[in-house]
């Protein structure tokens, strides 16, 4: 029988199928494909073409580390602001004469903003010290990790099997505290990185083990997915996440666990259920009493991924195949089934109960899982190619009765002040809204114009219908993620900041916004030391300094 190591190795080969993003920097200079960006802007391809002016600074590497460094706001800040703000994302796109062919595979590279109380403001930012890093940077080349896509030049053989052996190790893509205080980097995986808030310094690596009498234990079963965004469980100091369990042998089925944390290292299954195949699952929703799983009809094959080993290549979409909802009552570990149309999600918004049998959720939703194979660096860095894929999300809220085992669902009308309000992704809201009633969703709206995919708006969508869609866009300023730091005390859902980095393509530099979330514009802002290329996700820890 495989013991437990062996069995989360190839698991993790299975798993891959959930990775993320990361960029990269060197010394003072910015390096991309061997050249010093600072030193060669006249080569860019984008000033070329007087087009999209510094956007390839997103997926550009940038080596640069720091700690603690001083930054200046335009005004003063709130006396009330107090914690810490950690994203993570991308940092390096290559080591020596290798690159990554997707961004999902950049190393991992997390970003901080100090806020003492006192008015004085720190950044940070370093590189996530992962087995897959260091080794990369002991051996001046890309380690034979298992990856999203590939690299170039390609592993051979050899490499490819080492990559087998040693799995997913890249944690690219959220920070998350624990009840317990723990501080982890986090992909969709069930291993994390702790690390600590006050320096960024990576700690080490944590593998939960798994109450065995509750999930697969046999041989044939790989536990290793899970999701880079667990969610508070309501009432307690507890948080809750998933773990998939593939079952190699074909023919036999796999499992999805609901899972309570309580801390990086302790964790329990609620509770257990059989499915015919695992589909990719990146996030889930929950209220106070149920968890809710949009089971897309995407799904892992197995014999792919021995045959190729990549997992961008052992995803099968079903486009004529339903979603397949999972709606589990977490203190009694019951399951209900549903089935709705056709669609693809990465993030859900919020989820709430309107009463004992129906719940709301809210996700970012797509027609199909095509553009996540658009995210190539070849095609993101080519100003043609880039604009013709199709990466324009669409809110969906549904609407799901669980004592008639039925589920419908609507969109949105985006309004002329916000004509791309609709067509948000990387979600955020007030989290003292969470699993709450509420009426505003924020987040990153790609390809606003529907011509250029660098025409980037931060939106803020009225659920509601009050006609309180706004919009945040500068020409040439590209956004991402944003997080809503309600002002303490507050009455209204929109009484807050929205926070993010902001990179200025035209004159080459990051900068961190404050936005108003109530009207959507920008009120303080402060230039950043270095370049912060795209990051995905991250939080504001207010108890952390």
């Amino acid at each position: 029988m495989m013991n437990w190591r062996r069995k989360s190795y190839l698991f993790q080969f299975v798993s891959l199928v959930l990775c993320s993003e990361r960029i990269l920097v060197a010394g003072e200079n910015f390096t991309f494909t061997g050249k010093s960006i600072a030193d060669s802007k006249s080569d860019r391809a984008d000033d070329e073409l007087g087009v999209d002016p510094g956007f390839d600074l997103f997926f550009a590497s940038n080596d640069r580390e720091m700690e603690n460094v001083p930054i200046y706001f335009a005004e003063p800040l709130p006396s009330w602001l107090k914690g810490t703000l950690i994203r993570n994302g991308l940092g390096k796109y290559e080591i020596g004469g290798r690159r990554f062919t997707h961004t999902f595979d950049a190393f991992a590279k997390l970003s901080s903003w100090k806020f003492p109380g006192n008015g004085s403001i720190f950044f940070s930012t370093k590189f996530l010290q992962s087995e897959f890093y260091t080794e990369s940077i002991k051996r001046n080349d890309i380690a034979p990790y298992l990856l999203f896509e590939s690299v170039n030049p390609p592993f051979n053989m050899i490499q490819r099997l080492e990559a087998l052996v040693r799995g997913i190790d890249n944690m690219n893509v959220n920070v998350y505290k624990f009840g317990n205080g723990d501080v982890v980097a986090l992909n969709d995986f069930w291993k994390v990185y702790k690390i600590a808030p006050s320096s960024l310094k990576t700690l080490f690596s944590v593998s939960a083990p798994v109450n065995m009498q509750k999930t697969p234990s046999t041989f044939s079963f790989l536990n290793f997915l899970s999701s880079a965004h667990p969610l508070p469980e309501m009432g307690t100091a507890n948080h809750l996440t998933y773990l998939s369990s593939v079952n190699i042998i074909p023919g036999l089925k796999s499992k999805i666990s609901l899972v309570r944390i309580k801390s990086s290292e302790e964790r329990d299954i609620i509770t257990s259920w059989e499915v015919d195949r695992i589909p990719y699952m990146h996030s889930f929703a929950a209220t106070e009493h149920y968890a809710i799983f949009f089971a897309c009809p995407y799904y892992i094959n197995v014999e792919k991924m021995v045959q190729y080993a990549i997992p961008e290549k052992a995803l099968d979409w079903e486009p004529d195949t339903p979603t397949t909802l999972y709606v589990v009552h977490i203190k009694s570990g019951e399951v209900y089934t549903l089935k709705t149309e056709n669609v693809f999600m990465m993030h859900q918004i919020n989820a709430f109960e309107q009463d004992s049998s129906k719940i709301i959720v809210d996700i970012s939703s797509y027609r199909n899982p095509d553009f996540v194979k658009n995210l190539e660096i070849k095609n993101l860095l080519d100003p043609v190619k880039r604009n013709q894929f199709d990466t324009r999300a669409s809110v969906r809220r549904y609407s799901i009765d669980i004592d008639s085992l039925t589920v419908t669902w609507k969109t949105f009308e985006d309004s002329r002040e916000a004509p791309c309000a609709s067509a948000l992704d990387l979600p955020s809201i007030n989290e003292n809204f969470r699993y709450r009633s509420y009426c505003f969703a924020y987040g990153v709206a790609l390809k606003c114009n529907n011509k250029s995919l660098s025409d980037i708006a931060l939106v803020k969508k009225d659920l509601c219908g009050r006609g309180q869609d706004k919009m945040w866009k500068i020409t040439n300023h590209y956004v991402v993620e944003a997080w809503f730091i309600p002002t303490p005390g507050g009455s209204d859902e929109d009484d807050g900041y929205l926070v993010l980095p902001v990179l200025n393509g035209e004159k080459k530099y990051s900068y961190l916004a404050f936005l108003n979330a109530r009207t959507m514009e920008i009120v303080n802002s402060a230039e950043l030391p270095t370049i912060v290329p795209f990051n995905l996700h991250g939080r504001f820890f207010q108890d952390l300094i």
